[in-house]
Parts: C-alpha cells; structure tokens; sequence
C-alpha cells in the first residue's frame, strides 16, 4: 500500500524540526535571502570568473544568497588592496555599485561602513533587518503584425528576522493589451483575469551552521548555461518548495522538494492533479577554476513517496524498488576558468537511461547536451564579452510514457507546459552567440544572432506515440528553423531608472501554430505543415523603476 502524506502535516514536522536545530547552531553573519537570477550580479560574476579571478566560487547551483555574492565583493576588493590583480575603470564602477547594493552584507562581514542604495524603506534594529522596493514597468513592443503593451508594478520586501531566519516576498501585477491569447494559460481558464496576471515569489529560509532550509515559492537553476540550461532552468510560473543547502569541505550538497502542476489529468479539464519533483544535486570544486557537478531529479504524481523524500537515496535504487512510476533523470556537468580569460563549460543530460541500447537510434533513450564559452576582453578589447553557446535536445526528452496510459498520469518533465530543462523543448537543437559591451556603467549593448531548429517527430511534449522505438532520427520530420538576430542598448538615466532599446528580426522558415504543441486528444490540435516562411521585425522599448 502506497503512503499517502498530508502535505499540511509535512510542512508542520520540517518546521518543528528546523526551529529545534535553530536553538543549538551557530548564526549565520549575512543574509540568507537569495538574489533573483536576472539581478545584473550574475552577468559580472560570470565575466569575473571567466577572468579567473572567482575561479575558488564556481558554483552552478543558483540562485546565490546575499550573502555568498558579499562574500564574492569581499574577496575581489581584497585582491584589488593586495594588489594581486587589475581591472578595467568599468568593471571598477560596476564593482562599486554592487558595494553599495550590498553594502548591508558587507558591513556584517567586517568592511567599513559604505556608501548604501535608498531603497522605499529601509529599517534596521539589531539583527532585524527590513528593506521594501516599490517599482514599475512599462514595455512596447511593436511590429507590423503586432503591437503588446505591458505594464507591470511591482513590489519588493525581504529582511532578516534574526541571525538565523530570512524572508523574501516579490510580487508583481502586470496588465497586458494585444497579442494573441495564449493557448496553455496554465490555470483554470474560469479563474483567469485576462489580460491581468499576478505572480508571487515568497519563502523563508531557516540556517545555521549545518546549512539553510527554505520553505516557500523561488526559483531553482541547476547546471550551466547563459542562454539555456538542460538540466533544471529556473522556469517561470515558480513553484512550491522544500530546499536544503549545505556545504562540506568543497562539496556543495542541495536537495529539494517541489510542488509542480500540470494541464494533464485523468478528466481532459483544467483541474490540476498533485505533481512532484524530488531532486539532489552535488557539487564539488576540487581545485580553484574547476567545478564538476552530479544531479538526480525525479518527476512522479499523485502521491508522495518516502523513498524519495531521502535526500541521500540515488534515484535509480528508488525506482528499482518502487517500480517505474514517474520519469527519473540525471545530469553531470563540469566548469573549467583555468584559461585565461575563458569560462568552458559542459552538461549531459540523460532522460531514461538504457545502458543496452544506442543512444542515437533508440527513441526509449532520450538525451541533451549543452556547451559553452564566455571569453572576457577577447583580442584584449577591455569591457566586452563573446558568448557561444549550442544545446542539442533529442527526440522525446522530457515527455514520458506515463501520458499514454488511460487515464494519463502527468510526470513529464515539466510545469505547466514549460519544460523544467531547456526552453526549446524535445527534437531541437539552438545554436547561440552574443557579444556584450559595457561602454560604462550606465551604457552596455549588445548584439545576438541566435539559430533555433525544432523537429516534428518526438518534438511534442505530449505526443509519445512512438516513444521506444528502436530507429529514430534527429530533427525527424517537417522542421521549423528560427534565425534571430537581435540587437541592443541599455542606458541608466538614474539610480534604478533603466531604459532598454532593442530591434529584433526573426525569420522563420515552417513556422508552426502554437496549436500543433497540444496533446492529440484535445480539439484544437493541429498537424504540422510545410511553407510557412514569415520574417518578422520587432522593435522593443522599455523603461523600469525601482526605489
């Protein structure tokens, strides 16, 4: 007989146990509240690393905490004291601006009180800290077939309780004029307020000397990657969490438990069965400038299984002993900054594994890869980056044979209709490049040029009619091909007043509805169909402000 757990029951016995831990560790001298992944933080570590100089925190288990990116500050301005190395006026000014950003942080580590942001309210009293950030913004995008206007206001506050508790709340209201509808909305279309959407990320985290627990709604980021990651890419809607951190010598160990949801259920409507994502991934930095990873995740529904709770149980000993009743997978990938001015990195991706059959021919044996090169200051051009990217998703990764039964049970890889790995979905392959200038702290462009194949054949995240098949082939069937070329400039007018210009051509050769990514069973589905070449050109303004 199958457990069954009352997920209400779960979280009170995790939150009993955390608050008996709490009482006997040490505190923690930084906060605890993570950074949002697309905080410009990430982008100067990523360019500092790939210089070599962060080569000791290579780390692709994000999002960071407010205190590790200090902890990074910290050391970097120690170097530039001691004179062990040199950097351009830019990345100074940008160094600066993160100072003051976490200046808070950087106090409690022991730097001398600097220069911080205002932000709408900031309040300290001993070890309580509050901070809340009111912000908005407004978004055109235009082009002859289309024209959206987004407006978003959005809401910001986290802050330590103590030494030991954090919280983090972001939310945000965005109302949008033109475009078409989505076809997956992702709720019960009877409760969308179309064209209104609200989003909420909120959690606490609990820590101490052992590690962190957080509890709550975030994002998670497992792998590496720029413009993509296969293993898990941080999607978005968010879901529910369980996550504990902790870091033994130089192993990184992170384990969680997620609450997904998905539009596939035993009736064909919108109501969403339950959904879970047990996942573990290790870490280990065996030499400054090396970072080398392992991680399981395993996707099942319906009901919580204790074996999977284990956050030590390999996921494959597991499914040996429960049976196959979700989709296991794994993914080891490694980072190397040992070359000058080179951050290389890689990632294996595998989705059923059958160590008896080809992985190039069997279909039961889906798989994706993923490499990359960011090279700071290339041909010794101070403040710019090169970013070449490729990812290879094969057919049927992602989906699972669990979507054929009747009624269908939903353990694909993913939330909602979002892959949990890379965006371009099952039968695609994406071939990435960019260039960054940052031409001071205020001004930074960029220009992209961005290839992105999608197959018909085993490329439907619902579709796993032909899923065990012992031939299969890469980009089998019509193939839609995307050439994107993008270009870019960012100027801050002001503290926190940003302003983006961006044109975009997209030409699309066998553009596909939105339509033939259904599942088969339902009305609106469509067949794929050859002929379609469009080229869109796009033209993008938007102006953010957060105080």
């Amino acid at each position: 007989m199958l457990l069954r757990f009352n997920i209400r029951w779960l979280y009170i016995f995790l939150l009993t146990i955390v608050f008996l831990l709490i009482v006997s560790v040490q505190t923690f001298s930084t906060s605890l509240v993570n950074v949002p992944l697309d905080h410009y933080s990430y982008k100067f570590i990523e360019r500092l690393q790939a210089k070599g100089i962060l080569g000791g925190f290579l780390s692709e288990s994000k999002p960071y905490s407010r205190g590790k990116v200090s902890e990074m500050i910290m050391y970097v301005s120690q170097l530039l004291e001691n004179g062990k190395i040199h950097l351009t006026d830019v990345d100074m000014d940008l160094l600066e601006e993160m100072k003051k950003e976490f200046a808070q942080e950087l106090t409690e580590l022991g730097q001398k009180e600097t220069q911080r942001y205002k932000h709408t309210l900031d309040w300290t009293s001993g070890n309580k800290i509050f901070t809340f950030v009111l912000g908005f913004t407004q978004d055109g995008s235009f082009s002859k077939s289309d024209k959206i206007h987004t407006s978003t206001l959005n809401t910001m506050f986290y802050g330590d309780i103590s030494k030991n508790v954090s919280f983090y709340n972001y939310s945000k209201a965005s109302y949008e004029i033109g475009g078409e509808k989505p076809i997956w909305v992702g709720l019960d279309p009877r409760y969308i307020r179309y064209p209104w959407r609200g989003l909420s990320d909120s959690y606490i985290i609990f820590g101490g000397s052992w590690g962190d627990i957080q509890i709550g709604k975030d994002t998670v980021l497992w792998g590496p990657g720029y413009h993509g990651v296969i293993g898990l890419a941080g999607v978005d809607p968010t879901f529910d969490m369980i996550r504990f951190r902790t870091r033994v010598w130089k192993l990184n160990f992170t384990n969680l438990l997620g609450f997904l949801r998905d539009d596939l259920n035993k009736k064909y409507q919108s109501d969403v069965p339950k959904k879970y994502l047990s996942a573990h991934r290790f870490e280990i930095t065996p030499y400054p400038g090396v970072c080398i990873a392992w991680q399981e995740a395993y996707v099942y529904a319906e009901n919580l299984q204790i074996e999977l709770l284990n956050p030590i149980m390999p996921y494959q000993m597991a499914e040996d002993y429960l049976g196959d009743i979700g989709n296991n997978t794994m993914e080891g990938d490694i980072v190397i900054t040992l070359i000058p001015n080179m951050k290389l990195y890689s990632a294996l991706f595998l989705d059923d594994f059958h160590p008896d059959k080809n992985p190039f021919k069997y279909s039961g044996f889906p798989w994706a890869i993923l490499g990359g090169i960011i090279i700071a200051d290339p041909f010794r051009i101070n403040n710019t980056d090169v970013i070449l990217e490729y990812a290879r998703v094969e057919p049927w990764t992602y989906t699972h044979k669990g979507t054929v039964q009747n009624p269908p049970i939903p353990t694909a890889y993913k939330h909602f209709e979002v892959p949990l790995g890379h965006w371009i979905g099952p039968n695609s392959d994406d071939l990435f490049a960019q260039l960054d200038w940052q031409i001071n702290k205020n001004l930074s462009g960029h220009a992209s040029y961005d290839r992105i194949r999608h197959g018909e054949i085993g490329g439907n995240m619902y579709d796993v009619a032909d899923y065990g098949r012992e031939e299969k082939r890469f980009l089998e069937g019509i193939v839609e091909v995307k050439n994107i070329f993008d270009i870019g400039l960012k100027y801050m007018i002001f503290n926190r007043f940003e302003m983006n210009v961006s044109y975009k051509q997209i030409r699309t050769k066998n553009k596909q509805n939105e339509e033939t990514k259904l599942p088969k069973y339902d009305k609106r589905w469509q067949s794929w169909k050859p002929g379609w070449n469009i080229i869109i050109n796009e033209l993008d303004i938007k102006l953010s402000f957060r105080y």
